[in-house]
């Protein structure tokens, strides 16, 4: 494994303090926990070296190993011997990223230690690395466990009240918006909702296997952790159920919007077919006028041109009394 490779790694005990490990600790083998011990090991699981690592070092089945390097994973946890592994994700807060792009975060929970694999830079771990500086870090596996699900879960709960207050902002723009400047509100509807739909595709998952990990996990280090679980569980699912709302909420919106285009769009229709109504009989009376033959009415009079002139103004006078009376116009 190389240096790169390992973001930080600890040694904590059950006070909550915490021991910086270096890579060097890692070179022949993983380091022993002291009773009331375990460690926690950081990876960057795109580096080279970190597969054969987790095989060889951390002594994980190739099967555990495939579970954690395997790209595009849904969140899940999945049970075994020894340990539980456990897939989850949290918003993208990194520079020039999008939010709803989340990030992939894998867990291996062994006896005394702790595996983290990310690809990207995630926040809840600059949370536990702040209370281990501070001296009160996860005491626990499952505390650790517990609380990477947390703090991931908080800023999730963040992009979603952030996404609430703008679709808050767009219902009031939509309320006053003039008839031709709707695109772009429909175009920022669009966006919501795509982003809406990228959220909800892993934190619907990440809800199933928080509940999952609360129902069936065969032991816990406290009961405490296990009521932390079933919060968290409940809290993820108000999430998904939010997101349902809210795409509902901009289902709406978009309906608002497309109601005022159709409706501008039908009056711009309605006018055309009035104006058409009105020429129709001026196109027919000026194009049978305009015929080649001979015999045409006061073709070589002086006032032949102004005559029909007001004969086609009377016409149109008549036709616009006429649709007044059927309430046309």
């Amino acid at each position: 494994m190389t240096p790169k490779a390992l973001i930080n790694a600890f040694r904590i005990n059950r006070t909550g303090q915490g021991t910086a490990l270096s890579v060097e600790d890692f070179a022949t083998s993983f380091p022993l926990a002291q009773e009331g011990e375990y460690i926690w090991v950081h990876l960057d699981w795109m580096e080279e070296g970190v597969i054969t690592w987790l095989t060889e070092k951390a002594g994980l089945e190739p099967s555990i190993v495939d579970t954690l390097a395997t790209r595009g994973t849904r969140p899940t946890v999945l049970f075994y011997d020894h340990g539980y592994s456990m897939n989850l994700r949290g918003v993208n807060l990194n520079r020039e990223s999008d939010p709803a792009d989340m990030i992939s975060v894998r867990i291996w929970c062994g006896e005394k230690m702790v595996i983290t694999l990310r690809n990207q830079h995630m926040f809840a771990f600059d949370d536990i690395r702040a209370s281990i500086a501070e001296g009160t870090a996860p005491t626990c596996r499952d505390s650790f466990v517990m609380t990477v699900a947390e703090r991931l879960n908080v800023r999730i709960d963040a992009e979603i009240r952030t996404i609430e207050e703008n679709l808050d902002d767009l219902e009031d723009e939509i309320e006053e918006v003039p008839e031709t400047r709707t695109l772009p509100l429909r175009l920022k509807t669009a966006d919501m909702r795509h982003r809406l739909s990228r959220l909800r595709r892993h934190i619907a998952p990440q809800r199933d296997a928080l509940a999952k990990f609360y129902d069936q996990k065969p032991a816990w280090d406290d009961k405490t952790h296990k009521r932390r679980a079933r919060t968290l569980t409940e809290r993820v699912t108000r999430m998904v159920e939010e997101l349902d709302s809210l795409r509902e909420r901009i289902q709406i919106a978009n309906d608002s919007l497309m109601a005022v285009e159709t409706e501008r769009m039908n009056r711009t229709m309605y006018w055309l077919t009035v104006i058409a109504g009105l020429f129709l009989p001026i196109s027919f009376v000026t194009g049978l006028l305009g015929v080649n033959v001979g015999g045409i009415p006061a073709a070589d009079n002086s006032w032949g041109f102004w005559g029909v002139s007001v004969i086609l103004a009377l016409l149109v006078g008549l036709e616009i009394w006429l649709f007044k009376k059927m309430r046309l116009i």
